[in-house]
């Protein structure tokens, strides 16, 4: 950070003694007016942000900040949560998280995304959100799946939210829109990707969710920084490992997490109900 500019944090800090969340305000300018915010006289950086804000607002993009009502308790438990979430879409479904992510490789086996899709379906057939990285490959076939269920699917961006990307799955994306789900990022509009994002993303996915299923993936890939995130926070992690002997999948990752990091075991659809059951353990023992 350059000297001058706010940081997220010193941010935080400046909006401590509000009482109400910007989704309440038709314009960023409201909100700073409201709480007595001098715009003028803080620096470059905050004007950028204001002005940042107020493109996102017209877009529909809303700044939830940490102390918001309206702030996923399930992020707020992890000890990074971002000061600000940005969301697109329905806000409401905020409120029912956690959700459950289900993310792997982009470069997957067709039995790897049909098993993605078969997961995130049976999650959203029973009640659970799906969170994903809206990426190609296996974050996709997730999105999918739970669109084919009843529950909605959140999308983390490594971004902000003026569009989604990649360019490939901006259909999949409007589609999670119009069926009633999000978008979230920790950045605000006009913010583009850089390749740390994607790792630090997977820590708002595992925030979101209190548990991960790692489908297909290398041992260096985003799953494995996924997996790493969901052990450090406590929530369930499950890895894919179907029946070798019929199916051929990229499983060296989800593999050496059920051998050695404690990931429970998912082989076929007979596993899927006691998933569910370590989930729902899993969900209130971090106090959703």
């Amino acid at each position: 950070m350059r000297a001058g500019e706010v940081s997220p944090g010193q941010l935080l800090k400046i909006f401590a003694d509000a009482r109400s969340t910007l989704t309440n305000y038709s314009s960023a300018a409201e909100f700073f007016d409201i709480f007595h915010i001098k715009t003028g006289a803080l620096n470059a950086t905050l004007s950028e942000s204001l002005d940042a804000v107020e493109k996102g607002l017209r877009l529909g993009i809303q700044p939830i900040p940490f102390f918001s009502d309206a702030y996923p308790d399930s992020l707020r438990t992890i000890n990074d949560a971002p000061p600000f979430i940005y969301v697109r879409g329905d806000v409401g479904v905020l409120n029912e998280l956690p959700g459950v992510s289900v993310v792997g490789t982009r470069k997957a086996t067709k039995i790897g995304l049909a098993i993605a899709e078969r997961i995130s379906k049976f999650l959203s057939e029973n009640g659970w959100i799906v969170v994903s990285g809206l990426a190609l490959g296996i974050d996709a076939a997730a999105h999918e799946g739970a669109l084919l269920g009843r529950s909605k699917t959140v999308a983390v961006l490594a971004h902000g939210l003026e569009k989604a990307q990649p360019s490939a799955n901006q259909m999949l994306a409007q589609r999670i829109l119009d069926a009633g789900g999000v978008w979230v990022s920790e950045h605000e509009y006009g913010v583009k990707a850089k390749p740390a994002f994607f790792v630090h993303r997977n820590r708002i996915q595992v925030g979101l969710s209190c548990a991960s299923v790692i489908v297909e993936g290398e041992l260096k890939s985003g799953s494995m920084t996924q997996a790493e995130f969901c052990l450090r926070y406590k929530r369930h992690l499950f890895g894919v490992t179907p029946d070798s002997t019929r199916f051929s999948t990229m499983s060296t990752l989800p593999e050496m997490l059920v051998k050695d990091r404690g990931a429970t075991r998912l082989v076929s659809k007979d596993d899927y109900q006691n998933m569910l059951d370590l989930i729902k353990r899993r969900a209130h023992l971090i106090n959703i």
